[in-house]
């Protein structure tokens, strides 16, 4: 993935009524943020009302908005937040917890509080690299995204903990764990964006075009190759939205090179996994014969049901 700035115009800064930055926030759509909700908690307890004011964390100090708790979960430590402006950029794309692989790299941006010698200028943000180890569950029956980085620091609680790969948001820093023996050294918990969706639910659509992930159940019924050619498609499409599906291998009699294939007829009025006849588990490569059989209408359908089914 091409790297372009660090800082993703999506990301901003949580503000205190003074101007003091408090924690890392993002934004999933326009006009509505995401943080955690142990930012929003101390942040409001500073001031005298239920005001947020939020900056820009690439233009610090510029295009100040302000915005309001729209839902929150405290055990997953998530707030939904309604702003009176927009950013320039929205996260384009979430990622369930569990479709990301393990050791997966992640980045995370946010806001940096650092202590160092008098007199030397204040770090605004930091880029901490890291990997993906998976999720970690509490006896209050939370679930968290974990992952292991060295370099987040206080301040960054809010931001999107981002896959490199694609720039999809895996999950959101909740708190570094400081071990004190040794044990599970360098471990970040993090909302998990399987959380953060039904957080939006009701306030914010999350539907297939937003939502990549395949659950357990659709690899098992066989779809990992349709979920590769979704997946893909997904990504395509937001580079080019007119994008039709083509296939290189040679035309049926009759066809000119690149034609779509009309589909094939089937039984039933489903949309379901049936729409498109594959076969092999998660990971496979996509056969020519899947795509082939694929349309534009049909794919969209599968498209919907597998990203849409958890």
């Amino acid at each position: 993935m091409k790297n372009t700035h660090p800082v993703p115009d999506y990301v901003g800064r949580i503000l205190s009524s003074s101007g003091v930055p408090q924690g890392t926030c993002f934004q999933l759509a326009p006009g509505f943020l995401v943080t955690a909700w142990h930012v929003v908690q101390g942040t409001l307890a500073l001031g005298d009302d239920e005001v947020l004011a939020v900056d820009r964390l690439r233009d610090p100090g510029a295009d100040r908005i302000t915005a309001r708790v729209l839902a929150e979960d405290r055990k997953a430590d998530l707030a939904l937040l309604a702003a009176d402006a927009a950013f320039p950029g929205s996260a384009r794309l979430l990622r369930g917890s569990r479709s990301v692989a393990y050791a997966e790299p992640v980045t995370v941006v946010g806001h940096a509080l650092m202590y160092e010698v008098a007199g030397t200028p204040p770090v605004v943000w930091v880029e901490a690299l890291g990997e993906w180890q998976g999720e970690v569950r509490r006896t209050d029956d939370v679930t968290l995204g974990r992952f292991h980085s060295r370099d987040v620091l206080p301040g960054m609680s809010g931001a999107p903990v981002r896959q490199r790969s694609d720039d999809s948001v895996v999950g959101v820093v909740s708190a570094r764990y400081n071990t004190a023996d040794g044990w599970l050294a360098n471990s970040v918990w993090a909302g998990r964006a399987d959380d953060l969706r039904a957080l939006c639910a009701g306030h914010v659509d999350l539907g297939a075009s937003r939502w990549a992930g395949l659950p357990a159940t659709a690899a098992a019924a066989g779809g990992g190759a349709a979920a590769a050619v979704a997946e893909d498609m997904l990504r395509k499409r937001r580079d080019d939205p007119v994008i039709e599906v083509r296939t290189d291998s040679a035309p049926a009699p009759g066809r000119e090179p690149g034609e779509p294939v009309a589909p094939a007829a089937h039984s039933g009025g489903g949309t379901g996994a049936a729409d498109v006849p594959v076969t092999g588990g998660s990971g496979e490569s996509v056969p020519d014969a899947v795509v082939e059989e694929v349309t534009q209408g049909a794919l969209e359908r599968v498209t919907r049901w597998i990203l849409d089914y958890l």
